[in-house]
């Protein structure tokens, strides 16, 4: 079966690795926040914008979603 999800961009498939090495590479399975994943992007060098629109994008495809404002990844298929 085909997956429902959109399609995405090199930009935010990079953006969804990187927080994906983020989470696994933090002490606790908690995720983090939205303002925790920015500051983190950014530190990657990703501009504070662009990181901020790229976020926003991938929840609303589905490949990142929220929790007691904490941002979690839904496992890969």
């Amino acid at each position: 079966m085909p997956s429902s999800r959109r399609p995405l961009s090199t930009s935010e498939q990079a953006v969804l690795d990187h927080l994906d090495t983020y989470v696994e590479t933090t002490a606790d399975d908690e995720g983090i926040s939205q303002t925790g994943a920015v500051t983190y992007l950014s530190e990657q060098g990703i501009t504070r914008a662009d990181a901020d629109e790229l976020v926003e994008q991938l929840l609303l495809k589905g490949y990142l979603y929220e929790v007691d404002d904490e941002l979690r990844i839904p496992p890969r298929i």
